[in-house]
């Protein structure tokens, strides 16, 4: 056989499915871990190894919700997924926001990657579903019912998958050990997270912004269980108490809660992304923070991101006495900071290095940047 006729035959063998496809496994593949791992993707909640975060985020890997669920994939990513859901038999309270920042081919590398990675065995996601699925699914975020109503799950998987019914009280009295949920938040981006201290001390920081976003004591914790899972379609956590500390941006505009949560049941996203009052100023640097993940410490849970070159880390705990609660940041490398607080009548705010101004405007030096800690307290005539 004349060497071109071989050659011809090779091609057809090996090569004709990739160029019908325009790209080879192995180049998605690579294209979607890449995405999947880049600053503030998929990898800060789910993890390098797809393991996810216990009794927060689901794993990935090896993950029955993956099996022959493609299209279950494919809406969780385009209109998120919140309440109590149950994988592999074990239970998982976060809620995952819909991927708004990639478009139709980005996901679609993405949702490939996981189908065929840490020992799943799917196949390969075209950019055509996933733009399919964009306009044919319903806008609401789904709940783990309304997820498997529209795509069941294979009988012999049903056991250890699906929905249950939390442990949680709708309003906790008594907060002994902190509590993390990863939901929707009044006033915050898709990516919010709730979190009870010990001493009745509640926050919400929004890892779509790397910010804290506002601090209360008063009326209790959020209703994040069988009255806020069972919200029709309305994922917004309903808020119980009056901030005694509420973050200044430029996306924010003094709205109360009430009205910010029927924003968010409208549309259950409120829109801070384009906020540009990023608290942490650095010379020289005008990126956006990018979300790195969380970590938990003592149970308590550190935030990771990045500011330009520079990583910066922060632990939110209660301080000593339970009365308010300690900020504690780490900078790397050091470098000269100003950090902008908004001061409010009804909190007391300090700091353990630097300067701080009437005005909220807190000056650090390189060498106390590696770490240093900001006391939020309620006044006492607010408690």
């Amino acid at each position: 056989m004349p060497l071109i006729l071989c050659l011809f035959s090779v091609f057809l063998f090996f090569g004709f499915s990739s160029f019908l496809l325009g790209e080879s496994k192995e180049n998605i593949h690579l294209k979607g871990k890449a995405l999947y791992n880049g600053a503030g993707s998929c990898v800060a909640c789910h993890m390098p190894d797809g393991q996810g975060q216990p009794g927060s985020v689901p794993p990935l890997a090896n993950s029955d919700w993956i099996k022959g669920g493609t299209d279950r994939s494919i809406a969780i990513a385009l209109r998120g997924l919140a309440g109590p859901i149950r994988v592999n038999g074990k239970h998982y309270y976060s809620a995952m926001p819909p991927q708004l920042l990639f478009d139709n081919q980005k996901l679609a590398y993405i949702l490939s990657y996981v189908n065929q990675a840490w020992g799943n065995q799917e196949r390969v996601v075209t950019e055509r579903e996933v733009a399919e699925a964009r306009e044919r699914l319903p806008q609401a975020v789904y709940t783990p019912q309304s997820l498997l109503k529209k795509f069941p799950f294979d009988k012999k998987l049903n056991r250890k998958n699906g929905t249950f019914t939390p442990t949680y009280d709708d309003l906790i009295t008594e907060i002994i050990q902190p509590i993390i949920y990863r939901t929707f938040m009044p006033g915050a981006s898709p990516a919010a997270f709730a979190v009870a201290l010990p001493g009745n001390h509640y926050f919400c920081w929004d890892a779509g912004e790397c910010r804290l976003r506002y601090i209360w004591t008063k009326g209790g914790f959020i209703r994040n269980n069988q009255v806020h899972w069972a919200s029709n379609g309305k994922p917004v956590a309903q808020f119980n108490g009056t901030p005694y500390y509420r973050a200044r941006t430029t996306k924010l505009l003094g709205q109360t809660f009430d009205q910010l949560s029927k924003t968010n049941n409208k549309q259950p996203i409120y829109d801070t992304s384009q906020a540009d009052n990023f608290p942490i100023t650095i010379k020289g640097i005008e990126d956006k923070p990018s979300y790195l993940g969380y970590r938990l410490i003592n149970q308590y849970p550190q935030f990771r991101y990045s500011l330009g070159k520079y990583l910066i880390t922060e632990l939110i705990r209660t301080n000593k006495d339970l009365s308010g609660v300690q900020r504690t940041f780490s900078l790397s490398p050091p470098a000269p900071i100003k950090f902008t607080l908004t001061p409010t009548e009804e909190s007391s705010i300090s700091c353990d290095q630097g300067k701080m101004n009437p005005d909220g405007t807190l000056l650090i030096k390189a060498e106390d940047s590696a770490r240093f800690s900001i006391f939020i307290n309620p006044k006492k005539e607010s408690n």
